[in-house]
């Protein structure tokens, strides 16, 4: 762009209008009107004359950056962050901004797009070494693949209608071994890989009685404890009688050991033998669409329909990725789109802390929660307290060093030294704090921070009696 028409322009409006022919008109258009203070409307001015003078970005580029900030700053009004710079940003925000996006109902691009023009003004003023930007990492490079699988989730999800017909299917299916494992794939959304490789006696029972399931992920490497239900339970006790004579046979304790009638030897099932298995099934029960053709089904469906209930449920992301096992909120993330639309307005309006009450009583917990005396101790934490026995949903919580960051999550101004030296203590030696600490990244450490830093505020706002 040519200086002169720089030159022309009265910055000290907050609506630019460019001579600048384009295939949508003669002019385009800068509207700094929905900054929300002085600070980010001068610096959004700096910033776009000095790439003018650049050529760079484009004046294209630079105008969708500048309208599509606007769900940035419709975000930070909606859930009443505290923003008056752009160095009070934090990885936490930036997370939260993506999981807000996938709410909102608008293209992948959008979306996208959203996401680039907040990076660049962050990154580009990090750069060029601006005051007011923050001088950590807020962004860990998955946003963009995250916001791509948004419509693959979508489209996984499997309708009731067809869930009903399956249910229907599995209640005469006489292929034990095929039924069993649908019966998992649908109540737990294990992935496949995981539900071939359960073994004998992977399931346990906690100290309530209730079974719990032990999985194994080779996607990752790791493994984790779910509760699971009572048919599930049954489903494994199944697998277990039924593969019984070929597990032996060939000495392993995979539960989907399976006989192969052209082989004439038992062997263990793999994806592809399953996935052909699941096409039968679908087939032999005439499981259909809503067009009247057979029904698409993959066993990873089962996965995200869980994952979108639980969502329904009004169980946390934090919940979800625990209990799927993904190795990032990004994953979880991806089921933000709920079938149910006031479910999904509520759920927009939460934050990733719990609550910070003067004291735990009926008054802040709301009458008929579990307030009496054993209840309480169980529920005690050093720091506060979880939710989990008030509400009357157990007392087991496999999410170590993540209570703070629960919306099951219970604080108040008698804690607050607590979080003090939590706080100084890993300020102190962060590497030290992370070893003893058992936390695995610089982002879940961030996390940790920030909301001490929070819950701190917070809290001395309640006893200074503001």
């Amino acid at each position: 762009m040519r200086n002169s028409k720089i030159k022309t322009l009265d910055i000290k409006t907050d609506k630019w209008v460019i001579d600048y022919p384009t295939s949508l008109g003669e002019t385009i258009s800068f509207d700094f009107t929905y900054l929300p203070n002085a600070w980010f409307k001068k610096l959004q001015k700096q910033i776009t004359i000095e790439c003018f003078t650049l050529d760079k970005p484009s004046v294209e580029t630079l105008n969708r950056y500048n309208y599509s900030l606007k769900h940035f700053f419709n975000f930070i009004k909606q859930y009443e962050i505290d923003l008056d710079k752009y160095e009070d940003l934090t990885h936490q925000h930036t997370q939260m901004f993506l999981f807000y996006l996938k709410q909102q109902d608008m293209a992948n691009s959008t979306r996208s797009t959203a996401i680039s023009a907040l990076k660049w003004i962050v990154l580009y003023g990090q750069i060029f070494e601006y005051e007011g930007f923050p001088k950590r990492q807020i962004f860990d490079g998955e946003e963009y693949q995250s916001i791509k699988t948004e419509d693959v989730l979508k489209t996984k999800y499997i309708p009731d209608d067809v869930i009903k017909q399956i249910e229907l299917a599995l209640q005469k299916e006489e292929d034990l071994i095929i039924k069993s494992l649908i019966e998992i794939g649908i109540d737990t959304g294990i992935r496949l890989s995981e539900a071939l490789e359960l073994s004998e006696g992977c399931i346990t029972e906690d100290f309530t009685g209730k079974p719990v399931l032990h999985v194994i992920s080779s996607k990752n490497n790791t493994e984790r404890f779910i509760p699971v239900s009572r048919r599930v339970k049954k489903a494994v006790k199944t697998l277990e009688e039924q593969t019984m004579k070929g597990r032996k046979a060939i000495g392993l304790d995979n539960l989907t050991v399976y006989w192969m009638p052209q082989a004439k030897r038992f062997d263990k099932m793999t994806q592809p033998n399953f996935r052909y298995r699941l096409k039968g099934f679908l087939k032999k029960h005439k499981i259909i669409n809503s067009e009247g053709n057979l029904y698409p089904l993959t066993y990873h469906a089962f996965r995200h329909t869980l994952g979108t209930d639980m969502l329904n449920r009004g169980m946390s992301i934090f919940e979800i990725r625990d209990y799927l096992g993904h190795e990032s909120l990004h994953s979880t993330a991806g089921y933000a789109k709920f079938k149910n639309q006031t479910v999904q307005k509520e759920y927009s309006k939460l934050g990733f802390i719990g609550m910070i009450v003067e004291e735990i009583s009926e008054e802040s917990m709301g009458k008929g929660k579990e307030l009496d005396k054993d209840t309480l101790k169980a529920a005690s934490l050093p720091d506060g307290a979880c939710k989990k026995p008030i509400d009357n949903q157990g007392n087991i919580c496999a999410r170590f060093n993540m209570c703070i960051i629960c919306p099951k999550f219970i604080t108040t101004p008698a804690h607050l030294p607590v979080h003090k030296n939590h706080l100084e203590r890993l300020r102190a030696d962060r590497e030290f704090y992370m070893a003893t600490e058992y936390i695995g990244s610089q982002n879940h450490l961030e996390t940790i921070e920030h909301a001490l830093e929070t819950i701190i505020d917070r809290l001395e706002v309640i006893e200074s009696g503001s």
